[in-house]
């Protein structure tokens, strides 16, 4: 039983670590996000499971581009357009000759960098909750590993 309780506070000690590197390594977690965006959208013509993903994203945050909607231009079979899930209004090749008016102008990874910003705090209520029912395990299987060696039968 008490293996329980040491095994538990690994596990803790493990999400607290791993909470630790995402806090002190965040920009190079969103530079490698930027990266591999950029990355997806070089595939973007090529694979349609790439593309649906990219289009959900855009359509979504509202947003085009990993910067901004001039980042299609460097795709080679992307201009002077940009995806139809730019457009403010979807409609099929609403993204053919657009104006800049009719579509989000701005980056998908800044968009999504400031939804995660603003959702912290439900993130840390979380990390929270699951951290209190786990000190409650530990509490709770050291008790029942000093009432088991003082000789107190359960049950």
């Amino acid at each position: 039983h008490l293996q329980f309780a040491i095994f538990l506070s690994l596990i803790m000690l493990v999400e607290v670590a791993a909470a630790i590197a995402g806090y002190v390594f965040r920009d190079k977690v969103r530079s490698e996000f930027n990266k591999d965006f950029r990355q997806q959208m070089q595939n973007y013509p090529k694979d349609n499971q790439t593309a649906s993903i990219l289009d959900e994203m855009q359509k979504d945050f509202k947003c085009c581009g990993a910067a901004n909607y001039t980042d299609w231009e460097k795709i080679p079979t992307m201009t002077n357009r940009v995806p139809d899930s730019c457009c403010v209004n979807v409609t099929n090749n609403c993204g053919v000759n657009f104006t800049v008016r009719d579509i989000h102008v701005e980056g998908c990874v800044e968009k999504i960098a400031a939804w995660l910003r603003k959702n912290v705090l439900v993130v840390a209520a979380a990390a929270l909750g699951i951290a209190f029912v786990e000190i409650l395990g530990i509490v709770l299987a050291c008790c029942l590993v000093k009432s088991i060696r003082s000789g107190y039968e359960v049950m």
